[in-house]
């Protein structure tokens, strides 16, 4: 009786172990067939030439980063970022009128884009006109697209307007730039956030509170940047939204009101907490973006006589760092939520976006963003420096910004 189930078992094994195998052959029957990875490139048609279809449009403060369609299982199809762009200028005036095929025609711009997300297309850079695209001598096609705009930070008094959309009645990728005057009603240039409040203090050390002190450096900032010309919104203080302590991501919250902002930049500042030894200032940037921004901010912090730190996970220069949600490994997303969250598509907000689905337009943009940590609040020396020389701070954090943005 034992042996006849022994066999019976083993028969069953075999028969799955050969299900298995066949199901397993027939899938790769079907990747070779229909890789899921391929871009989508092919069966679309415009004036008789191929065309790419575009995934998506993510502007990462003045930057614009442009994506194709790609096929893959996953519920969210992959975007392959175009790097190589050839740009058609149709229009000087940045009207609206229907613009010509660009067949034959000379492109206005090569563009190869850099690696990280504050290397794309270049929107302040770009002369008033109406563009079209193209890829690898294939023209961009964004059918079903909600036009998305927006304005860039002053510069020499003039500020450009930027508006993507879809062609008719080709559905041909537009972009028209204009200058503008003004800022209207509900935008903003930077948005300077105070970090922490609310029921989060922050570091707390000799009777300080580092929430009220980031207050304070963010009210100065916002005065600087003011008196240059800039529009500069600030975060809320106190009970009047919810912190990190909290839930920062639901409407009314930190990075709610930050999107609302329409801001082209974000900055977050900080006094640091290190145990009472630690000492100087630090810088983070996103991973996915560069380190022009924080090199320039900490040249200035130098220049004006203030040293870095760099006793922190993920050193990159002297006092600037980039931190991984997996630090060891240099992998994974962004550390620290209030840059994570804030930069639109560019650096996928997920919990932001899981809470906030009447967001998904506006979540297409999103600024590029630092957080300073100034000094430690927690080291006798530095609050001392801080205390004295907090003005001296700022005024060079917003030098090295000017020299960055190339701006006013």
């Amino acid at each position: 009786m034992a042996k006849k189930l022994f066999w019976r078992r083993k028969r069953r094994f075999v028969l799955a172990a050969l299900l298995t195998a066949a199901l397993l052959l027939a899938g790769i029957a079907l990747y070779e067939a229909f890789p899921v990875m391929a871009p989508r490139d092919a069966g679309l048609t415009v004036a008789g030439e191929r065309a790419l279809p575009l995934s998506r449009v993510a502007v990462y403060g003045e930057h614009a980063l442009l994506y194709a369609e790609a096929r893959q299982e996953a519920p969210e199809p992959a975007c392959l970022w175009l790097e190589e762009i050839n740009l058609y200028r149709q229009s000087p005036d940045g009207g609206d009128e229907a613009a010509p095929d660009n067949a034959g025609e000379q492109p206005s711009l090569s563009l190869i884009c850099g690696e990280t997300i504050n290397q794309g297309l270049c929107l302040w850079q770009l002369p008033p006109g109406r563009y079209s695209f193209d890829y690898q001598g294939q023209p961009l096609i964004a059918a079903d697209f909600t036009p998305l705009e927006g304005y860039t930070i002053p510069r020499q008094g003039k500020r450009k307007h930027w508006r993507f959309s879809a062609g008719e009645p080709d559905g041909l990728l537009r972009l028209s730039i204009a200058e503008a005057a003004t800022l209207p009603a509900g935008y903003c240039d930077i948005y300077l956030d105070a970090g922490h409040g609310g029921t989060d203090g922050g570091a707390l050390a000799f009777g300080r509170v580092e929430a009220e002190e980031n207050r304070k450096a963010a009210l100065y900032f916002t005065e600087r940047l003011s008196a240059l010309g800039f529009v500069v919104m600030v975060s809320p203080f106190g009970g009047q939204v919810a912190e990190s302590g909290d839930n920062p991501y639901m409407p009314g919250a930190r990075i709610d009101s930050i999107y609302r902002s329409r801001a082209a930049y974000l900055i977050s500042n900080h006094l640091n907490g290190g145990g009472g030894k630690k000492s100087g200032f630090q810088i983070y940037t996103s991973v996915k973006a560069d380190n022009a921004w924080a090199e320039q901010v900490a040249a200035a912090f130098t220049q004006a006589g203030w040293h870095a730190n760099n006793g922190n996970w993920g050193l990159v220069g002297d006092g600037m760092y980039k931190r991984w949600s997996r630090d060891n490994y240099h992998s994974g997303r962004d550390y620290y939520f209030i840059l994570r969250e804030s930069g639109g598509y560019a650096l996928s907000p997920y919990r932001y976006q899981i809470l906030n689905q009447e967001m998904a337009a506006q979540l297409r943009r999103g600024p590029e963003g630092m957080l300073l940590e100034y000094l430690f609040l927690d080291n006798a020396n530095d609050l001392n420096y801080w205390d004295g020389h907090y003005r001296d701070l700022i005024d060079a954090a917003v030098a090295g910004c000017l020299a960055y943005w190339q701006a006013p």
